[in-house]
């Protein structure tokens, strides 16, 4: 996909959204739903050696966005910082890679990350198919120290099911532990 039809996808999944770079990188901002979002553009480009099947299937690559309460450049520095974060520890973007104190700097009570499928779309995760590459988003959500604890001992999968029993709101960067 080349940077100009990029853009263009992520124009229609984002509308009214806005290109900046941030740390050499591009990323856009805009508000989804009335919450602020910001996604990279231009992290697909990068090359870290995920495939849809075993036998060498379509190279998937993904653009990274995240959802909050907070101003759209914290979550447009967030996002950046994980695709910096993914290529230091040499690991490909994929539902639930955690990311240990990816967010120490960002205001309130979230110090880290985990990536998972998108789930603020009505109609599934947005992609794009191309003969040999699967581009498709992937959410960051901020967790708090004792929430990371549980994905990293126990799982997402736990941690997803008490987030959902206790109602919390993932978009909320300043909620309270427990």
């Amino acid at each position: 996909m080349t940077g100009d039809e990029l853009a263009a996808w992520l124009a229609s999944v984002f509308p009214g959204m806005q290109l900046s770079l941030i740390d050499a990188r591009a990323a856009a901002t805009a508000e989804l739903d009335g919450a602020n979002v910001a996604v990279t553009a231009g992290f697909s480009g990068t090359d870290m050696g995920l495939v849809a099947l075993d036998d060498g299937g379509p190279e998937v690559v993904c653009e990274v966005m995240a959802v909050g309460d907070v101003d759209k450049q914290v979550l447009a520095e967030a996002v950046v910082g994980v695709t910096r974060e993914l290529e230091r520890l040499g690991v490909p973007g994929q539902p639930g890679v955690l990311l240990e104190g990816l967010l120490a700097d960002a205001p309130g009570t979230v110090r880290h990350g985990l990536l998972r499928e998108p789930e603020v779309f009505a109609q599934g995760t947005p992609l794009v198919r191309e003969p040999r590459r699967i581009t498709l988003l992937l959410e960051l959500i901020a967790l708090t120290d004792e929430e990371f604890g549980i994905a990293s001992e126990q799982g997402y999968p736990v941690l997803e099911r008490r987030l959902r029993r206790r109602g919390v709101d993932v978009k909320d960067w300043c909620r309270e532990e427990g």
